[in-house]
């Protein structure tokens, strides 16, 4: 049996996870009344977006507009297209077009920004059956994948924005079964495919097993993957159940995928000699006490389908030390990532989202190869819901925001010293136009 929620139900999850991601940089969040507009927006050649909070405290309005990543003054969003005034979404960039997943309404955009900073919504796609999609794959400029809180991965054509099939993975569902976890008794309700890589002829879609909804309570004590043959799709049919090739586990992390946060990063990335990984960040609600180790690093290597029980990158232990989860696997080459790291003894004991939205993360550059790390600034940030990061010759461009101000960090990936680039209203997201 198929397990698909209803885009109404459970009005419980969708509070929480619509709180979650929403609230995200309430308080101290305010754009500066005094910053000035900088350099005219529409020349550059990024595109970013920039989602401001709104005086609801708990959604945002996102802004659409062309930039320069050499702008040192503040960009306001006078010049920029309104993509929502109200809502929750995540971004993604593929052949020159900015795909906008409003998740908190069941909707992704596709919107086309010219040299001028004219923006064009190309067309949409109501994605509701998935109740709250994760990160989008694009195969190529026909085909695209995208899951979510449901047991079916839609396939759709990116160009087109039309839904064109399905992959059913009920074949691999654990749906249903017991697994005493976190709790004797406990069972699997629901698996989210939270996130989806692509490799040679493979899709690699991570899980989120549940077993409580509402309370996003982890219902298995591991971190999951299904992997999927791409040579066995095809792609305007309903079901292919015969692509499903298996299903892997590992107990020594936690379930993966960022599932919306920082404005749509992955939390499984592929380096230049075609292996995979994978970030066990354990920090949902209070996973990291419910698992009780550290934020970890897992490795699908080149040419396996297996995880490589000879690699462990405890990230905790190399950074703040245990105790403290590590979020984000911004990668920049060589076997390098930019990750935050939480300092919980900053959390709000008052506000049960504090380790999300509240700015107590440090940046760090975590080494996958020596199993290194080095802080990258000591200024906390809200880097749970801040961190889209553009990489180009030699710097990172990390959005920031906290003290009441959002702006781009530029850090000097070589030496990790930071700068501020520039300042903005609402937090930026940048991506390449390419």
């Amino acid at each position: 049996m198929k397990f698909t929620i209803k885009p109404s139900l459970p009005n419980a999850l969708m509070a929480v996870l619509i709180s979650l991601l929403m609230l995200a940089g309430c308080g101290d969040d305010d754009p500066n009344p005094e910053a000035g507009p900088g350099e005219p927006e529409g020349l550059g050649e990024y595109a970013m977006v920039t989602a401001a909070l709104n005086a609801d405290g708990q959604t945002r309005a996102f802004y659409l507009q062309r930039v320069s990543v050499d702008n040192t003054e503040t960009i306001d969003n006078s010049d920029a297209t309104e993509l929502s005034a109200a809502t929750g979404a995540m971004m993604h960039s593929y052949d020159g077009h900015i795909y906008f997943s409003d998740y908190a309404n069941g909707i992704m955009e596709k919107w086309s920004i010219d040299d001028a900073n004219n923006t064009t919504l190309v067309a949409d796609m109501n994605v509701s059956e998935l109740t709250f999609q994760g990160n989008t794959a694009f195969k190529d400029e026909n085909t695209a994948f995208v899951g979510g809180i449901s047991t079916d991965i839609l396939i759709f054509n990116p160009t087109t924005m039309q839904k064109t099939g399905t992959i059913d993975l009920t074949p691999v569902s654990n749906i249903g079964n017991s697994t005493d976890f976190p709790q004797p008794g406990g069972t699997i309700v629901a698996e989210t495919v939270t996130e989806i890589l692509i490799r040679d002829n493979l899709l690699f879609a991570s899980l989120m097993p549940l077993a409580d909804l509402a309370t996003q309570t982890p219902g298995e004590k591991g971190c999951s993957i299904i992997i999927i043959d791409m040579d066995k799709i095809d792609a305007n049919t309903q079901g292919n159940t015969d692509a499903v090739v298996k299903r892997i586990f590992d107990e020594r992390g936690s379930a993966t995928g960022a599932w919306g946060s920082g404005g749509g990063s992955p939390f499984m990335r592929l380096d230049e000699r075609g292996d995979i990984y994978v970030l066990c960040h354990n920090s949902w609600a209070g996973w990291r006490a419910v698992y009780d180790r550290p934020a970890a690093i897992l490795k699908i290597a080149a040419g396996t389908t297996d995880f490589d029980e000879s690699y462990y990158f405890d990230l905790e232990s190399v950074a703040r030390g245990l105790g403290s989860p590590v979020m984000n696997l911004e990668y920049y080459g060589n076997g390098k990532f930019l990750g935050a790291a939480q300092d919980p003894s900053a959390i709000n004991p008052d506000n049960p989202f504090s380790y999300f939205i509240d700015p107590i993360y440090q940046w760090w550059s975590f080494d996958l190869y020596n199993q290194t790390a080095e802080i990258v600034t000591e200024e906390y940030t809200r880097a749970a819901v801040a961190s889209v990061t553009y990489f180009e010759d030699g710097f990172g461009y990390v959005p920031f925001e906290a003290n009441g101000e959002q702006f781009v960090m530029k850090v000097n990936l070589n030496t990790l010293e930071t700068s501020k680039q520039f300042n903005t209203t609402g937090t930026p997201h940048l991506f390449s136009l390419q």
